[in-house]
């Protein structure tokens, strides 16, 4: 038996020891690599005897690093340095031990290897039983305790933190099961709830108590429950009695923590997602605001810790300003607040070293208080916002503005010259005009922010030509340009130009400013800055002044080190400014000078054309070095070099940064952030504060969410809704309800026209089969004008509450079985139309029938119905071309001119066995963006173009008010339920033939049927009821090819052409439509003035060339396909493309107290039905009811009647009672039977009576029409329901 001794290393890894034989150069070094590496653990060194039989380890020998380390430098000079550094560290280190796969044995920790346990006596030596983890920690009484899981039910002995715990335990366990709770009693150390349904409550109940008077937990003593079988929860429409704000607030706190912004709407949509319940709009602001309060402190409390903070922040940072105006109450210490002011101490310092310009803005605050925030900017070397002071005041007024000017000119700055940019604001301009408060020129200079002043002009003359007249002429730097634009503006609207230069000229214009304001426009400087502290206008006011220092203290800082790297490497100038200097020495470069007085620097620069030939060039400019002007006017007002300057510099050999003002340098830059902020110290270290106490002013409360501050429709940023101003919406919103659309469809043409077999037979293998078999679609009128209400042109989308969706080519495609591969449908409007029609179709129209291209479809109907039997191929072709004309004028291609249709289509029919060349889906899509472009706007009063294909659009995704398909009766030969219809064909109609009129009908308790109950609906609609992906790959299987063989065409950025018409079609905006995740789209430009173009005026205009830029970009279009990431994991409320879409986004259509209703949904709208039912009976049987009745049964049939109305009312369903309002055919029968005392004889009631009277209720829920007819001599014969009152009237008399 031989034996053998083996060295091995072993060490702990990953649950299990890696043995390592130090037998080779390559473990030495992984054993030393182990040594060095920090985080290497302890490992241990042992010698195994090897036999032939069995391995024995000797006792293991634990070596720590140290000990290692001198076993392993015995081997250690062996190793050749320039293999091994000794120094081996993470992947190095990893790729070491990699080396030495071949040599490790893994010895897991629950292994069962025989040879390792051979030498025991008897096997169960070796079984080792598992350790009881709860034994070993059952001396750590505290973490004994039972906790309770989330939702499940409770249990004796469970344990909660605290009173509130339980609280939130409980009402999350009632309101997920959708039971109520009452608290039965309420101690400090006790606790009981019951169950609170009304009237007869079950016998559910839960006792906690606190055992340990050292402990806020509470443990449950007592539980009775769940609830019992007879408990069946209600259904509650909207809120829950148990949903306290309290509950709410603190589900919401991470949200709110990490958005102080969070939307009270997104409150009511968390709720709904995670109990179905939806909340008031006030409780949610209420929760909102009391989240709000438990992170960042008490709102009233608030008020009185900011006077302490104050002091602790100037105790910190000394040479801070801050003055109060405040409202003493009586004689008491308590003063009311009504403003603060501070000016930090280095933004004091750092405003000397900026350019002397100060922009002042005022904005809102939000949350429980009333107030604004008002700030002076000024800006920096770097062209950066530099903040200089704020305060809090009640609101903007005479009275604040003028106190914040004070406060700056007192104790910020007394810089003479200063330019101060604002509004037109009357506070302001008052402030800025008062005599000797420093404010007033000489001392200062006011000038109107260009932005604002536009906007003025806008809002009083309508007129954006104007505004945008004015803009360019109040931005010219050269008088005579000025003179040019003023003199236009004068020209559009003599009232408008009065109006600005009632203004004053120099408090606009640039070229007349004087240099005071830098080149600076606007005021954007300043609310720049307020956007920075949007999330912070949320806070209590003392949370709101720390969140303002930390983040100036953040600015300072990183400004600070931009400014010192940049003085480090020598740049002179701020990153910015050099920038725009490289510029104009660029410029310069290819001006030429010539010298009229080198000693005074006077200097005629003539403009050459640069590289990018942007301007014309050849123009001349004056420069006088001396007086640092030149008639450019860029020098005065920037204060730095022109192009002009540069030019001079350059021929003259002079350094133009002479040139440039020391405001701009880089140790003007470091200066204005050289003052440092310091930290605050803890609260315990401020100084004792003997002011008084200061409280928040009640009359600033706002109320529990307050219709002032609900939602407004939008957009917030109107950057993508450029054309809200003339949208349909707007009107709508404003009270300019023009009512549905009229929708010019054509279909009617289609009455008593045949077409024949041989027709039909020949274009049954091309696409326009398709479209013959979805012809007799009747259009939902009031729907597809809702729809339209949120159709915007600048995005070529639909405007949803559930995100941006539209019509593609994939839907054309599937939907109608239109071509989207092929050429341009496009051509010329020059033609002979008479001579072509009459070639084409064998027949010329009369002088009335044809009217430049437009060819009446009437004439069409009267001479191509039906096909004479013995027609040869020329005569079949000419009806072909008919009816495919009658086709485009009714389904694909119908115009609002109400009988007609354009011609131009003709000559691409000419060739019947080349119609399929033509992309006519393409043609149809464009059609529709167009006239959903123009019937968006608020004077279109109807709509024409494809809205067939909408309708169908709609009807496939959107499932409010959606149709039922009903199933065939013979449904094809294949597995499971045919989807698609009973006159949906296998393999032969494409999808939309599905939804034809002759085979749908109305889901049950529908009520939607007026335009102001669909706007409503989509108003309110849940992601559920859109439908992203309507067309999953099964249901291909039922379609003809010809319906997705283009797919590769349907993700195309592309425009589509037809003719006049040029639309762009833009996926991008949609990816979920297509199974892909959506991100923020890029900027869309679907260029508006394609919008306004038409054929009228171009009768002679070759389309084809006219638009051959964007005929280059179809057959360019697979170089822009959009392809975006699979992602079906659907799309939350926080979601970044929904919270930056909710911004950008219309969304409501009509505001809250013009809607008729809440969207008849659910489980509420059939309760509203029932009660309408009982209401109509009520009142049909009270109105049968003879005097003779005693009264109390008319009293009880009165009280059910008029219940039922005021809790329809209530819900909003009122309108469902509409009918009740005049008077029936019936009841008016039955006045005149009561006038002339008609009656019938008193019998016994029979079983006969009984079900006349059932049927008599069941006809009237059906319909209001007369139940008394009329006998042979005219007059009305008694009513049924009276002469069965009469008999049961006497058996009760019996």
């Amino acid at each position: 038996m031989s034996s053998q001794l083996n060295v091995k290393m072993k060490f702990p890894s990953s649950g299990c020891f890696k043995v390592v034989p130090l037998n080779c150069e390559g473990s030495f070094k992984a054993l030393w690599a182990s040594v060095r590496h920090s985080n290497a653990p302890s490992m241990d060194i042992f010698v195994e005897v090897s036999t032939s039989q069995i391995v024995t380890p000797t006792p293991t020998i634990p070596l720590r690093l140290d000990d290692v380390a001198q076993f392993v430098s015995l081997q250690a000079n062996d190793i050749n340095e320039g293999e091994f550094d000794g120094n081996l560290e993470g992947d190095e280190f990893d790729e070491e031990f990699a080396t030495l796969d071949e040599n490790l044995i893994v010895i897991e920790e629950d292994g069962d290897d025989d040879l390792v346990f051979a030498s025991a006596p008897i096997v169960e030596f070796n079984k080792v039983d598992p350790l009881d983890e709860d034994e070993l920690n059952s001396w750590k009484t505290w973490e004994s305790m039972v906790r309770y899981e989330k939702g499940k039910e409770f249990a004796v002995g469970q344990v909660f933190t605290n009173k509130a715990s339980i609280s939130d335990e409980v009402t999350f366990y009632s309101v997920q099961a959708n039971q109520f709770f009452k608290v039965a009693e309420s101690k400090p150390d006790t606790v009981t709830y019951k169950c609170g349904r009304s009237p007869s409550p079950c016998n559910w109940r839960l006792r906690a108590t606190r055992k340990d008077p050292y402990s806020q937990a509470f443990t449950i003593v007592t539980y009775k429950g769940p609830h019992d079988s007879s408990c069946v929860g209600d259904m509650v429409p909207r809120d829950h009695f148990n949903l306290k704000r309290a509950f709410i607030s603190h589900l919401i706190r991470n949200y709110v923590e990490g958005d102080w912004g969070y939307k009270v709407m997104s409150v009511v949509e968390v709720i709904l997602d995670k109990f179905g319940y939806k909340i008031s709009y006030a409780k949610a602001w209420n929760a909102k605001q009391r989240a709000i309060g438990d992170i960042f402190g008490d709102w009233d409390a608030s008020y009185e810790m900011l006077p302490r903070f104050m002091q602790g922040l100037k105790e910190s940072n000394p040479g801070t300003v801050v003055q109060w105006s405040t409202t003493p109450i009586g004689n008491s210490n308590v003063h009311t607040f009504k403003r603060v002011f501070w000016a930090f101490k280095p933004c004091i310092e750092g405003f000397e070293h900026c350019r002397p310009v100060l922009t002042i803005d005022g904005t809102h605050l939000y949350g429980k208080f009333k107030g604004t925030i008002l700030t002076a900017m000024s800006i920096d070397a770097n062209n950066q916002i530099f903040p200089v002071a704020f305060a809090i005041v009640e609101s903007e007024n005479n009275e604040s503005w003028s106190w914040f000017m004070a406060c700056i000119r007192l104790f910020v700055t007394k810089r003479s010259g200063l330019c101060v940019i604002s509004d037109r604001h009357a506070g302001i301009m008052n402030a800025m005009s008062e005599v000797g408060s420093g404010w007033e020129e000489p001392h200062a200079f006011h000038r109107i922010c260009i932005r604002h002043l536009a906007s003025n002009v806008n809002t009083r003359y309508k007129n954006v030509k104007v505004k945008n007249m004015f803009g360019s002429t109040a931005m010219q730097f050269q008088e005579k340009k000025f003179d040019i634009g003023f003199a236009r503006l004068g020209e559009m609207d003599r009232d408008a130009q009065h109006y600005v230069a009632d203004v004053g000229i120099e408090k606009w214009s640039i070229c007349h400013d004087g240099g005071h304001r830098y080149g600076i426009l606007t005021t954007n400087l300043a609310e720049a800055f307020n956007n920075v502290l949007k999330g912070a206008r949320f806070l209590p006011i003392t949370a709101l002044v720390q969140c303002i220092f930390f983040r100036v203290n953040a600015y300072f800082v990183e400004r600070r080190e931009e400014a010192r790297k940049r003085l480090l490497q020598g740049q002179h100038y701020s990153s910015k400014i050099t920038h725009l200097l490289e510029e104009n020495c660029k410029k310069g470069a290819y001006h030429k000078v010539v010298s009229f007085d080198h000693v005074g620097g006077l200097y005629q620069v003539t403009t050459r054309r640069g590289s990018r030939n942007v301007s014309r060039g050849s123009h001349l400019h004056t420069v006088d070095l001396s007086k640092r002007t030149c008639t450019c006017n860029k020098f005065q007002t920037y204060k730095y070099p022109c192009s002009h300057v540069y030019a001079v510099c350059k021929k003259m050999k002079l350094n133009a940064s002479q040139f440039v003002e020391i405001s701009y340098t880089t140790g003007e830059h470091l200066a204005s952030y050289a003052s440092k902020f310091h930290p605050l110290k803890d609260e315990a270290y401020w100084g004792h504060y003997n002011g008084p106490r200061i409280v928040c002013d009640e009359g600033k409360r706002r109320g529990k969410g307050s219709m002032e501050y609900r939602l407004q429709p939008g957009p917030v940023n109107p950057e993508v809704l450029t054309q809200q101003e003339t949208h349909r919406s707007k009107a709508i919103w404003d009270g300019d309800d023009k009512g549905s659309l009229r929708c010019r469809s054509h279909l009617a043409m289609h009455k008593g026209f045949l077409v024949s077999d041989r027709v039909v037979d020949f274009i049954r293998e091309s696409q326009f089969y398709f479209i013959h078999r979805v012809v007799g679609l009747k259009f939902n009128v009031d729907f597809i004008t809702a729809l339209v209400e949120r159709w915007r042109p600048e995005t070529h989308t639909f405007h949803l509450t559930v995100g941006e969706a539209t019509v593609t080519l994939q839907d054309v495609q599937v939907l109608l079985g239109l071509r989207i591969r092929g050429d341009v449908v496009t051509g010329t409007s020059a033609c002979n139309w008479r001579a072509l029609i009459y070639e084409l179709l064998g027949r010329t129209p009369g002088e009335e029938d044809l009217k430049g291209a437009s060819l009446r479809i009437g004439w069409l109907t009267e001479h191509f119905s039906g096909l004479p039997e013995q027609a040869n191929e020329q005569v079949l072709h000419q009806y072909v071309r008919a009816y495919l004309l009658i086709l485009m004028a009714t389904v694909m291609f119908p115009d609002k001119s109400g009988n007609d249709i354009q011609v131009v289509y003709l000559p691409l029919l000419r060739d019947l066995d080349a119609i399929d060349d033509f992309s006519w889906g393409s043609a149809v899509l464009a059609t529709l963006y167009r006239n959903l472009c123009r019937s968006s706007n608020m004077k279109a009063r109807d709509i024409g173009g494809p809205l067939i294909l909408l309708q169908l659009w709609a009807w496939e995704r959107i499932t409010i008010a959606r149709p039922i398909v009903t199933g065939p009766e013979n449904p094809p030969l294949i597995q499971g339920p045919y989807p698609l219809g009973s006159q949906h064909q296998l393999r032969v109609d494409s999808l939309g033939r599905r939804w034809l009129s002759v085979h749908r009908r109305r889901p049950q308790g529908t009520t939607i049927t007026t335009l102001l109950g669909y706007r409503d609906a989509l108003d309110n609609m849940r992601p559920d009821q859109f439908v992203w992906q309507p067309y999953p790959q099964a249901i291909f299987s039922f379609l003809p090819e010809a319906c997705y063989n283009d797919l590769g065409e349907w993700c195309v950025v592309s425009p589509m052409i037809c003719f006049d018409i040029v639309e762009w079609h833009l996926p991008n905006r949609v990816a979920r439509q297509f199974g892909w995740k959506q991100n923020i789209p890029e900027p869309a430009d679907t260029e508006p003035k394609l919008h306004k173009m038409d054929k009228r005026g171009a009768h002679s205009r070759n389309w084809a060339e006219y638009h051959s830029a964007y005929l280059a970009m179809w057959f360019r279009r697979y170089q822009f396909r959009f392809i975006g990431v699979e992602d079906n994991s659907g799309m939350g409320y926080n979601d970044p493309y929904m919270v930056w879409y909710r911004d950008r986004t219309r969304r409501f259509i009509s505001p809250t107290f013009q809607q008729a209703y809440q969207a008849p949904l659910g489980a509420t709208a059939y309760l509203a039905h029932g009660f309408a039912e009982v209401h109509r009976t009520c009142n049909t049987e009270i109105q049968a009811m003879p005097q003779e009745v005693p009264p109390h049964y008319r009293n009880i049939m009165s009280n059910i009647r008029d219940n039922t109305s005021q809790s329809l009312e209530h819900v909003g369903y009122s309108h469902l009672l509409q009918q009740f309002h005049q008077p029936t055919q019936e009841t008016q029968v039955e006045e005149q039977h009561e006038e002339r005392g008609d009656g019938s004889t008193m019998q016994e009631s029979t079983a006969e009576d009984d079900e006349t009277l059932q049927v008599f209720r069941r006809r009237s829920r059906r319909t209001n029409t007369s139940m008394s007819p009329i006998n042979e001599q005219g007059n009305p014969e008694p009513s049924k329901a009276k002469k069965i009152w009469s008999r049961l009237r006497g058996k009760k008399k019996t």
